[in-house]
């Protein structure tokens, strides 16, 4: 190339960088930066810092929002895992007051950060903006007024999206995040309920290409949601995520079927789908926190352990580990469920092939110690609590069916351990669900 074609080039360059948009990463305000420690976990000590985080859209409105990193004290002593949760803005409605932090929420601190990861989160819903827990509590970020957050402000919903997106960005590059987490080389997402549906969507754009190694998506369903301008729309249009943007792994209660969520049942090479038969969208202890109707009659199937486990498969997975298989209450395209004589559903697909068994479920479920329903239209008033509340669904009582105590035991513990040797539980928690058999009084 001779030197007037260089020339030539140059001015081209030049021209497109003054021409094209520029997205800014946003900063984390050092000047706003707190800190408080965090406890111990597996002989760790870790540390929360927050601070405000500010930037400008794609759409060039400017944002200011508080923003959470918790890691360990001394980063070399950290996994180099990086855990990113998207705040549920649901519970914002209910009891709870705010939104609500559903990875620690859900798989607990002890959990997470016993596996050494950092984590991190942001503030990115309009619907946030001012709103506080009445009551201070770890998985409400900012409840405790460590952080002061009185200069936050969001101008649009349809910035949802970038902000998250300039917040993993800078979680990369700010040297405030740098100094926080120290070298990370591995990058994870969550998003349960209304957060899944978002994440499950920055998966399937452009702009969410190159972010996560791998992200878990939960409740969600079929379909996903995704900026649309000034708001947030939804397409029910089911489709892989990009293969640009990491291994995913989809989790859903059986709630999720009753909305067309059997929609989401396919594999790819960097997707898998789970249905996990019994269990409600919210639960029974979900439904007492968030103040809603009668917690006491809602879904008791306690179903978060899976989430524990497909974590780490997920995990496993960027090293070569392919997750356990796939199950499904049906075929792709079949909305219908079959269930036992105890009125629960049945797992009909285990990685993607037909089986008749009356395994793969939680050992609860399997053994029938209710009969789970998932979803209660009896509490649709109209209202949004009262969609919640239908959502956490209700159960039967089936306990005093059990005669034989040992008996109960043994069947639960066929089940805890089935699911284990396939990798749907950690041994953790299915020697925690043996334990609860033997504690309960169930066939006494």
């Amino acid at each position: 190339m001779n030197s007037r074609s260089l020339i030539q080039v140059a001015v081209i360059m030049a021209l497109v960088a003054l021409t094209s948009p520029v997205r800014s990463a946003g900063s984390i305000d050092a000047s706003t930066l707190v800190e408080v420690s965090h406890g111990t976990f597996n002989g760790v000590e870790y540390m929360r810092y927050e601070a405000m985080f500010e930037g400008v859209s794609s759409q060039k409105r400017p944002y200011r929002v508080p923003c959470q990193i918790i890691a360990p004290r001394q980063p070399s002593d950290g996994s180099g895992l990086l855990l990113f949760d998207w705040l549920v803005r649901s519970t914002i409605f209910t009891a709870v007051g705010q939104e609500q932090a559903d990875a620690r929420y859900t798989m607990t601190d002890e959990f997470l950060l016993g596996l050494g990861l950092s984590y991190a989160t942001v503030r990115c819903d309009p619907a946030g903006i001012g709103t506080e827990s009445p009551l201070e509590d770890p998985t409400r970020p900012w409840s405790d007024d460590l952080l002061d957050t009185a200069s936050e402000f969001i101008t649009s919903t349809g910035d949802e999206f970038d902000i998250v997106v300039d917040y993993l960005q800078a979680l990369r590059t700010d040297p405030v995040a740098q100094k926080l987490l120290g070298p990370i080389n591995r990058r994870a997402g969550f998003g349960y309920s209304a957060s899944g549906g978002r994440l499950r969507g920055l998966l399937r754009l452009p702009m969410g290409e190159g972010l996560f190694n791998f992200s878990l998506v939960g409740g969600s369903g079929a379909g996903f949601s995704h900026p649309t301008g000034n708001g947030v729309g939804n397409s029910y249009a089911e489709k892989p995520p990009r293969p640009g943007a990491g291994l995913e792994i989809d989790f859903n209660s059986e709630t999720e079927l009753v909305f067309k969520g059997h929609k989401a049942r396919h594999e790819e090479s960097n997707y898998r789908c789970y249905e996990f038969a019994g269990a409600a969208h919210i639960r029974d202890i979900d439904a007492a926190e968030f103040g809603l109707a009668d917690p006491e009659t809602a879904n008791p199937a306690e179903w978060t352990p899976f989430f524990r486990a497909l974590f780490v498969a997920g995990d496993n997975w960027c090293d070569g580990i392919e997750p356990p298989p796939s199950i499904w209450l049906g075929a792709p395209n079949d909305p219908e469920i079959v269930r036992d004589d105890k009125g629960n559903a049945l797992v009909r697909f285990v990685g993607g092939k037909p089986i008749d068994t009356t395994s793969f479920r939680l050992p609860e479920v399997a053994v029938g110690e209710n009969q789970y329903i998932p979803l209660d239209p009896s509490y649709d008033d109209g209202t949004f609590p009262g969609l919640l509340r239908m959502i956490a669904g209700s159960h039967v009582d089936l306990t005093d069916s059990f005669t034989d105590h040992l008996d109960y035991v043994s069947q639960v513990a066929f089940h805890a351990q089935g699911l284990e040797a396939f990798g749907y539980l950690l041994e953790s928690d299915a020697n925690a669900i043996i334990w609860r058999a033997i504690l309960f009084d169930i066939g006494k």
